[in-house]
């Protein structure tokens, strides 16, 4: 190593040490900044958060029905107590709309699904090639009697 080259970065170092610290802070915010996210109001106007929300586990075996929302890339499930859990996925869920079914995949081999397990779609084009892993999972907020939003 050179002069030039030891001059260099002893001059840049603490620049990009800067860089990084300030790359680290930046991640630390987003991640905080998600879980504060509010999600509704009780009624007696307390904010509920998406981390208060966050769903671990849940056994896919009491899974009635679902729905997809291609806007927003999220998958809505219904259950036997008329619970809905929205599941948010790492990737792309290629043919979801189009899916007729559902099929669960633990890593564990159990009937509990949690993140990072897959939901595979099962259509009539493809027959479960393109598993989507589960990145999280939310408890769905019941709707107002009186037609009023959260």
């Amino acid at each position: 190593m050179n002069k030039h080259d030891w001059n260099f970065i002893k001059n840049m170092s603490p620049l990009l040490i800067t860089a990084f610290v300030m790359f680290l802070m930046m991640v630390a915010y987003e991640t905080r900044a998600d879980e504060d996210k509010v999600m509704g109001y009780t009624e007696h106007g307390i904010p509920v958060t998406q981390k208060e929300l966050e769903v671990k586990t849940f056994n896919y075996t009491r899974v009635r029905g679902w729905e997809w929302n291609g806007e927003e890339n999220i998958l809505t499930l219904r259950f036997t107590n008329n619970k809905k859990v929205d599941v948010e996925f790492y990737n792309r869920c290629w043919d979801i709309q189009y899916a007729s079914a559902l099929q669960f995949n633990s890593w564990a081999g159990t009937t509990f699904i949690g993140k990072g397990d897959n939901i595979t779609p099962i259509g009539w084009t493809n027959k479960g090639k393109y598993p989507c892993t589960i990145k999280t999972m939310t408890a769905v907020l019941p709707e107002e009697k009186d037609g009023e939003e959260n």
